[in-house]
């Protein structure tokens, strides 16, 4: 009677926990679906092993010994369908924050001496603040409106001719603060006798101004059979939506029927022209403070072709991302030391993200340059995939998600996305990855962003401009 009392026993807390079981392996196949990431015939398979295990489990509930497996492997399974499915929310929400750039911000901040002892707006209330209209009077005058509204007053302002006047004035102490977009404040330490700006500035507050960006109408969920991304790494800390300086500027020509990548990287410096310039030409790297689009317009121009997306990453993601996976290994070409960060050796180097930052964005240990640097950014590229591809990705999932969710913007919609995914899945095909680095002559010449002032740049080399024109064409036409 005492055994009969247990096998009932047991078969009821079986039946409930694969009641359960059924329940979260239902949710799972549902999640899956609507992600829309997994090929049909991956659905249909693990609703059939679902159900197979299910069968099984009421079969061994027949028996005691057996009972106590089953619910064993029950519990398993159900934290299993219960895990899976929160991996599958999490990434779904991850796609939709990483495709949402219907916005760009402008950045302006209230900049003080480092040596100032100024720590919030309420300590320059009394400041004479230095301002300079161009090159976006508009933006100038609604911080100055905004942080009057902040304050409840007026600000005393001080106009200046040119934003180097304005520095100057801040060094001498003629204004105790200025105004200036983040943007600039790259670019102007990157300008003989004025490198002081990017050590002895320091930020008293800051003011978004969102940009508005018209997205086109949705594309088909069909994977297309080429297209051409803009990767773009940004120098800014925090959001990603800002408009900023880019530091990394590569097209992926991507060939997704005979799974080939180009991976062509344009130098920083390169003397360019976009939209904005009016036929003046500018910095690649300065065409970013215009906003993305700008960016893809001067790569279309160099090199004739029509680039579909963009996908943007900021510092502050770059570090976390290979944090969270635990860390990258690159091949180096050279031994160098950026301090105090790392020496980097000849051969394969651990690195952690602050590591890899530095990494790809040396270039003065270098004979080559910028040539060099592009070189070490698509390393790190192949090495990220590299890491993504093994079994760090799922070990660090939840760290990963947030550094994606916070610090990578796309404007490649969700659907098509979730299609190339699914075409991966289906074949499971190898890729075949190229890389090419666009040369040229250093030179000094005035550019659009800073006029009156002569700054490095790179002539590309027009025979290398139509080398980089064949191989998009060879991706294009295998």
């Amino acid at each position: 009677m005492e055994k009969l009392k247990q096998i009932n026993l047991n078969r009821w807390i079986g039946y409930i926990l694969l009641t359960l079981y059924i329940v979260s392996a239902i949710g799972f196949v549902y999640y899956c679906t609507t992600l829309n990431m997994f090929p049909g015939k991956y659905i249909v398979i693990m609703a059939i092993v679902f159900a197979i295990l299910a069968v099984l489990i009421m079969i061994m509930h027949e028996r005691i010994l057996t009972s106590i497996i089953a619910s064993i492997l029950t519990i398993v399974l159900i934290v299993g369908c219960i895990l899976g499915s929160h991996y599958i929310i999490r990434t779904s929400q991850t796609m939709k924050d990483v495709s949402t750039s219907d916005m760009q911000t402008d950045i302006v901040s209230v900049y003080v001496m480092e040596d100032d002892p100024a720590e919030v707006l309420e300590d320059v209330r009394e400041y004479t603040i230095g301002i300079v209209n161009e090159p976006n009077e508009k933006n100038t005058k609604k911080t100055i409106e905004s942080l009057e509204a902040e304050l409840g007053g007026k600000l005393n302002t001080k106009s200046s001719d040119s934003m180097f006047t304005m520095m100057d004035e801040l060094k001498a102490g003629t204004v105790q603060a200025i105004l200036l977009n983040d943007a600039y404040a790259g670019i102007v330490a990157d300008i003989e006798n004025y490198d002081w700006v990017a050590t002895d500035l320091r930020k008293i507050t800051e003011v978004a101004h969102v940009i508005d960006v018209e997205n086109e109408e949705p594309v088909p969920e069909a994977v297309p059979e080429t297209f051409v991304m803009y990767l773009s790494g940004i120098d800014t800390y925090g959001g990603v939506s800002a408009r900023s300086r880019s530091d990394v500027n590569i097209l992926a020509v991507v060939n997704t029927k005979t799974k080939n990548i180009l991976l062509l990287s344009t130098p920083r410096d390169s003397y360019v022209e976009f939209n904005e310039t009016g036929g003046a030409k500018d910095k690649l790297t300065h065409a970013g403070i215009y906003g993305v689009e700008a960016s893809m317009n001067a790569l279309e121009r160099l090199y004739d072709v029509q680039v579909d997306y963009y996908l943007r990453i900021n510092f502050s993601g770059f570090v976390d991302i290979i944090d969270a996976l635990g860390g990258i290994d690159v091949n180096s070409d050279y031994e160098f030391t950026v301090d105090p960060i790392k020496t980097y050796t000849v051969g394969m180097n651990h690195l952690t993200g602050l590591e890899a930052l530095a990494f790809a964005r040396e270039r003065y240990s270098f004979a080559d340059g910028d040539y060099q640097r592009a070189k070490n950014q698509m390393e790190v590229i192949r090495a990220v995939i590299q890491k993504c591809a093994s079994s760090s990705l799922l070990k660090n999932y939840g760290a990963v998600m947030n550094a994606v969710a916070g610090s990578f913007e796309t404007n490649m919609p969700q659907e098509q996305i979730a299609a190339l995914v699914k075409m991966q899945l289906s074949d499971m095909a190898q890729w075949s990855v190229s890389s090419y680095t666009t040369g040229g002559t250093s030179m000094y010449a005035e550019t659009f962003s800073m006029p009156g002032q002569e700054l490095y740049v790179i002539e590309l080399d027009p025979v290398a401009i139509e080398e980089a024109k064949r191989l998009i064409h060879n991706i294009y036409e295998k």
